[in-house]
């Protein structure tokens, strides 16, 4: 459990407590200003539209208000209401309060005192004066007549589902909650006893608020700290600007030239190895060609020389005594050799010396002749090494 916060009222006697405590001010001299703000704004510019239409409102006067944006740090929607208070009274706030980070933790408004909780009304009555708190985000102080009217209204507007009426209801208070049928307690103990909403003091950020704090001479400040840093990231900007420009004026010559070098391999490709269809993959087409072109190479290294082959079977023959009958030879097949020898003997000799000379030479067949004397015989002649 957190320490209780001591208060302080700008109006009790004597000085204030030396330990910690919050400075409460007069809640008719800070009170809270409903706006119409744009939910899509935000930061300074949410605020100078404020300001705008406080001075709107208030005429030339508006120039001598302070307003603060009641922005709790809980809060899920943008702020739409605000402190306003007299330049004067809070400069003289500060100065009572001494600076931040001394015994003092904030300066409030009166009303943000009180304990507050969602859906429930904390009511304080001191003297004529009414201290009311409408839920964490609500607050004012008022004599008691204005109260009155203001909580009827609400009452009529957005009925709170409990009230905590601090020290005592008052008669009005009292028969506005029974008129309701409202529960009312007394004590933020009643309260919880009676499973009402627990009404909590300064646990909704409310130190955030504190009117000593102002956002505008902070930014001026920030503004100031960082002016003689700016031209620094001016120039470094401009220079890192410069140096993305000429990278991208080499990388787009870079481009060109891979896109130049990249036509003339198309060009020599499709003229050497691709002459139609399209060119997809460079090197694989190329190398595609290339095994196609050295399997033709190959193919035709293996086929039999039929000039070469005739030239050394004749000399042979002409070694032999042997009448040459005919010489047959189809590509893809042995070359045949038709003769007629005087017997046997001549044929399978004539084969022995064709094997001699370094062919493969097959007796097909061999038989007498028709009408004349020897034999004829044929020869299946290949080159060695081939079938």
């Amino acid at each position: 459990m957190p320490e209780p916060t001591a208060f302080h009222r700008l109006d009790a006697a004597g000085p204030p407590p030396s330990g910690r405590h919050v400075l409460l001010v007069p809640g008719t001299e800070a009170p809270l200003l409903d706006l119409d703000l744009p939910a899509r704004l935000r930061g300074p510019a949410r605020e100078d539209v404020a300001r705008r239409q406080l001075r709107d409102r208030i005429g030339p006067d508006g120039d001598r208000v302070e307003l603060r944006p009641f922005a709790l740090p809980r809060a899920r929607t943008p702020w739409t209401r605000a402190v306003i208070a007299d330049r004067e009274a809070v400069a003289d706030w500060r100065r009572r309060a001494g600076p931040s980070g001394a015994a003092c933790r904030a300066v409030l408004p009166d009303y943000l005192g009180l304990p507050a909780a969602e859906g429930m009304w904390t009511v304080a009555q001191d003297g004529d004066l009414v201290r009311v708190r409408l839920g964490p985000g609500d607050g004012f102080t008022a004599e008691d007549d204005l109260a009155r009217l203001v909580l009827g209204r609400t009452l009529e507007a957005d009925p709170p589902t409990a009230i905590l009426a601090l020290g005592g209801a008052a008669d009005w208070l009292a028969e506005m909650a029974r008129s309701a049928e409202i529960p009312l307690a007394t004590t933020v103990e009643e309260a919880a006893r009676r499973g009402l909403p627990v009404a909590e003091t300064l646990r909704h950020g409310e130190l955030a608020l504190d009117l000593r704090a102002d956002p505008r001479a902070a930014r001026e400040r920030m503004r100031r700290a960082v002016a003689p840093w700016r031209w620094a990231l001016v120039a470094g900007a401009l220079a890192a600007g410069l140096w993305a420009a000429a990278e991208l004026v080499r990388l787009g010559a870079l481009r060109a030239e891979i896109d130049t070098v990249r036509a003339a391999t198309d060009a020599q490709v499709r003229d050497v190895f691709v002459p139609a269809g399209p060119i997809l993959d460079v090197r694989v087409q190329v190398t595609r060609a290339l095994a196609d072109r050295q399997a033709a190479a190959g193919s035709a290294a293996a086929r039999p020389d039929p000039v070469g082959l005739l030239h050394t079977m004749s000399e042979v023959v002409a070694t032999i005594d042997a009448r040459t009958e005919e010489i047959r030879f189809v590509a893809g097949e042995p070359m045949r050799l038709t003769a007629t020898l005087g017997d046997f003997a001549a044929a399978d000799a004539l084969v022995a010396e064709l094997r001699a000379a370094g062919l493969r030479a097959d007796l097909v067949e061999a038989r007498v002749s028709d009408g004349a004397s020897g034999v004829r015989a044929e020869i299946s002649v290949t080159p060695e090494g081939r079938p």
